[in-house]
Formats: structure tokens, sequence, C-alpha cells
């Protein structure tokens, strides 16, 4: 007589596992296959990607118009330019009413886009944002620190911001040590979202945010030393 082992419940980290092979294969490939449209995820869709642990717990993502972006590693020039504009922002929360926050998403329905930015000056909403992320209603000033982002940061994500109608837009240009800043977001007749004003700060120079006119930042104090010397 043979004995039959009796059957074995599924395992559901296996079967996490396996529905995320499957979304890798099919909609998530390394890159864009030329002469095939491209499978884009609504806001809902990565959502619900992120609360099954689809992702890593450390992996770095983030979703420009329904796109899965892979994030550049964090640098220590990049985590030191961040920690002096948290530094440089933070007297501004004795005022009330501010909320800042460094390396975390705004949603931007419209776009199907959740950029991870690296630092965000907001209206403070309370509980609200315990429920979800701020969107560019709320947004005062963003902040990209940018090396080896710089070109997208110029670019795809400039034009995002502006067609979100986010008021203003720095870039802390790593690369020159300059501090790039973009204002007044229209749409151009060719219905291409830009920034109409663009200035370029460098050492010596300072700048007030537009919702905070007296509040001006110094491009020396979001410099290391090293890089002031230089």
């Amino acid at each position: 007589m043979v004995a039959v082992a009796p059957p074995v419940s599924p395992d559901p980290s296996g079967e996490v596992e396996s529905a995320r092979r499957r979304i890798q294969e099919t909609v998530l490939p390394i890159g864009p296959v030329e002469g095939l449209p491209l499978r884009r995820f609504t806001l809902d869709e990565y959502h619900s990607l992120i609360e099954t642990g689809f992702f890593d717990e450390d992996e770095r993502v983030e979703l420009l118009e329904g796109v899965l972006v892979s994030m550049s590693p964090i640098y220590p020039p990049h985590a030191n330019a961040v920690d002096l504009l948290l530094l440089v922002f933070s007297s501004l929360l004795t005022r009330g009413g501010i909320r800042l926050r460094v390396q975390a998403p705004i949603s931007i329905l419209d776009s199907e886009s959740e950029p991870e930015t690296d630092l965000t000056l907001l209206k403070d909403m309370g509980a609200a944002f315990a429920e979800r992320h701020p969107g560019p209603s709320e947004v005062f000033l963003l902040v990209e620190v940018a090396e080896s982002s710089l070109k997208i940061d110029r670019s795809k994500k400039r034009a995002l911001y502006a067609q979100a109608g986010i008021a203003e837009y720095w870039i802390w240009n790593l690369v020159d040590n300059v501090l790039e800043v973009y204002r007044d977001p229209s749409s151009s007749s060719s219905g291409e979202a830009l920034y109409q004003t663009k200035l370029t700060l460098s050492q010596g120079m300072s700048i007030a945010p537009l919702a905070f006119p007296d509040f001006h930042v110094a491009v020396d104090d979001l410099m290391s030393p090293a890089a002031g010397e230089a």
C-alpha cells in the first residue's frame, strides 16, 4: 500500500513571491521595448503594490507619469546637502502652520505621479497627512538635491512640477555648486508645461521663497565647508 501525503496548504509568502515574479516579467520590464506600448500604473495600483509588500524595504523607486523609476543611491554629498537644507529651513517651523518633510513623496493625481522629493515645505494639514501624501495645492516649495539626477530633475521633474502648478521649485545643483530657482509655472502654446522664471544663484548670494519673502536663504549656508572653500 502506497502512503499518500496529505495536501499542503499554499505558503502565503510563496504566493506573494510568485505574483511578484509574474508582475516583473510582464509589466515591469527593465526598459521599454522599441515599438511596443509601455504599460503604465495608476496611483491606486502603485499604492496596492506598496501595501502588499511588492517592493523590498530598502528599494528606492518613485512613480513618474505612471512609470516606475529607480532612484539613485544616496551618497554622502547628497545626504549632507539634505542635512544642510533641513538645518536652514527648520527655523521656519516656529511660525506655525508649516510642515517640513525630507525625502518623502507628494501625490500628483492628474499625472499618476508620486515623486519622492528631497525637501518639501508644506502647509500643515495636521492628521490628514497620516492618511495620505500631500498634494500640489499644499506645497509652498519643493527642493531637489541633484548630482547624478541633475538631468531628470531639470527636465521630467521640472515639467511635472510646473504642470501640477507648484509655485516654486529649487534644484540644489551639486555639480556646479549653484542654486537653481524656478518660478511662475505655466503651459506654452504647444501645451508643454514650464517655469517662466529661472534664477541661478552662486556663492555669496541669497534668496527668499515666494511664500516667505522675509526669510532669506544664503547659498553659502547650503554648502559644505569644503565646497565653500573651493
